[in-house]
């Protein structure tokens, strides 16, 4: 079984919550360049949103911030990790992408009551998000075929999209393993 899991997503999709689920359940450890974002722009005093225009003018930035954080993720096994770009960067994983629902990822940021997001803002994030790294990679992160998973989250409960992946990846693994034992017949 592949060591790295990386969780790719839409705003507010839970990749954050499942991860650490995965994690947890795993034994693994989790890291999100999401966090890692939200104290650099910390420390240079701009909002997460600031923080996210200043990559997407600034494309070195953001290769900048990859390739540190890639080569931290390249460099360990048993990571699960919350990176929308991880399918391009991250070596020997499994990539999983959450697709959700523009209204329910408002709702769960209503109820999430996160003070650095704003529920009003989730389809431009989303689309600056995805304008960001055709400018920086000419790639499109929302492209289902980059990824070994596709989940639709909407009206899924953390648990339920943790073990969605763990069920999945049991059973890769599973036929992987009487594909081999059948081969050598």
């Amino acid at each position: 079984m592949k060591t790295k899991i990386t969780l790719s997503g839409e705003v507010a999709s839970g990749k954050t919550t499942v991860g650490k689920l995965l994690a947890g359940t795993l034994g693994y450890e989790f890291v999100s360049l999401g966090v890692r974002m939200r104290k650099r722009a910390e420390k240079e005093g701009l909002h997460i949103t600031e923080f996210q225009k200043k990559c997407k003018e600034n494309p070195l930035i953001d290769q900048e911030i990859d390739d540190d954080f890639s080569n931290f993720c390249n460099q360990k096994d048993s990571l699960v990790i919350d990176y929308r770009m991880g399918f391009k960067f991250v070596e020997n994983a499994f990539h999983v992408f959450l697709r959700i629902s523009e209204e329910d990822a408002v709702e769960r940021l209503k109820s999430a009551n996160r003070p650095d997001e704003s529920f009003e803002t989730v389809n431009e994030r989303n689309e600056s998000f995805k304008s960001q790294f055709l400018n920086s990679y000419q790639v499109d992160y929302t492209q289902e075929y980059h990824y070994d998973l596709v989940i639709n989250v909407t009206n899924k409960t953390g648990e339920e999209i943790a073990q969605t992946i763990i069920n999945y990846l049991n059973f890769k693994n599973n036929e992987k393993e009487n594909y081999t034992s059948t081969e050598q017949w």
